[in-house]
């Protein structure tokens, strides 16, 4: 099983670099990746931080209709829109991704998948 704070801090380190290009297009998706994450490892206000942050940008989003992260996941309905950001980017890529960027977890706990 993965370590879900080392998941959660990828995907929002790629949300980082994301928003930093000409075309962050893909910053809202690496939240609502990092979100989860957050969510799995009982981060709530990190989930929670990662959902402001994109209805910041985006009031319409899918998680506008949920009073929270942790709600929005346990919504049946809301679950085929999870299900499309997992086809986005995976753990693995997301890891390699940033190894692409330089960026690198040295003072990160062991890895456990």
């Amino acid at each position: 099983m993965r370590n879900h704070e080392i998941a959660m801090l990828s995907f929002a380190r790629l949300a980082r670099i994301s928003h930093e290009t000409p075309h962050p297009l893909g910053r809202d998706r690496f939240l609502v990746l990092a979100g989860r994450e957050a969510c799995q490892a009982g981060w709530l206000d990190v989930a929670e931080r990662c959902r402001s942050l994109i209805l910041a940008e985006n009031a319409h989003h899918f998680l506008s209709q949920s009073e929270s992260f942790p709600d929005a996941l346990r919504d049946d309905a809301k679950s085929a829109y999870f299900a499309t950001f997992d086809s986005f980017c995976s753990f693995e890529q997301a890891e390699h991704l940033l190894s692409q960027n330089g960026e690198t977890f040295e003072n990160a706990p062991e890895k456990r998948r």
